[in-house]
């Protein structure tokens, strides 16, 4: 972002993390631009202070207020921010989350510390930077319904958790009410064998939008 003589503005970055020695880790790191005039830590993305000039916010995805990537990503698009996840990335669930809700970049902790300033950097512009992290999650999505879900088990599951009641789906797919109902045990407890919550139909929505079958913006949500 330029300012009106065209000449860039100083960039901020908020660290939203647990721990305040990840933020001391990023000052250091972002040491190396000259571009990046900062760096402030919060512990939730409900302790952000008013927001000013360019900013970037730099996100963990475990936070101990035990909030969700998706409900930080969200809160965080309604300010328009971008979003860098920072994570250990050792949850590929959750890197499908932050993925689904928005994030521009995921970026190991254990990374080097040029990967997170170029992230940055690029997110401040509205880039991605995807990597070896967002790959292999979106590798896992796919292989997860290739291997574990029949294709009607699939067709099942996107309608179901979409919103559609059980006979409404049942008509779609030829079936009887009781098969479609039987095709969504199965499918929750092929979640549950895998540590994938599926209990309700917002659970069943999530692991949808997350594997790719339904959008996750979708208005039933």
């Amino acid at each position: 972002m330029t300012d009106a003589s065209g000449c860039q503005e100083p960039l901020s970055v908020v660290v939203v993390d647990d721990h305040e020695i990840v933020a001391l880790g990023v000052s250091q790191a972002v040491e190396v631009s000259e571009r990046i005039s900062g760096v402030h830590h919060v512990p939730t993305v409900s302790a952000l202070p008013e927001l000013d000039g360019p900013v970037v916010i730099v996100l963990d995805l475990r936070l101990a207020d035990g909030s969700t990537p998706t409900e930080n990503l969200q809160a965080l698009g309604e300010l328009g921010v971008p979003v860098v996840v920072y994570t250990s990335a050792d949850d590929p669930v959750l890197v499908r989350e932050a993925i689904a809700a928005g994030a521009l970049s995921i970026v190991r902790k254990s990374a080097p510390p040029c990967d997170l300033v170029e992230a940055v950097l690029e997110a401040s512009e509205g880039r991605t930077t995807p990597g070896l992290d967002w790959a292999a999650a979106l590798d896992a999505d796919e292989d997860f319904v290739s291997s574990h879900l029949s294709p009607t088990e699939a067709q099942v599951l996107a309608r179901y958790a979409s919103g559609e009641a059980s006979d409404v789906v049942a008509r779609q797919l030829g079936i009887s009410r009781n098969t479609v109902n039987t095709y969504v045990s199965r499918i929750r407890d092929k979640y549950r064998s895998v540590g994938r919550a599926a209990e309700s139909r917002i659970d069943l929505f999530r692991r949808a939008a997350e594997d790719g079958l339904v959008s996750y913006y979708d208005p039933g949500a």
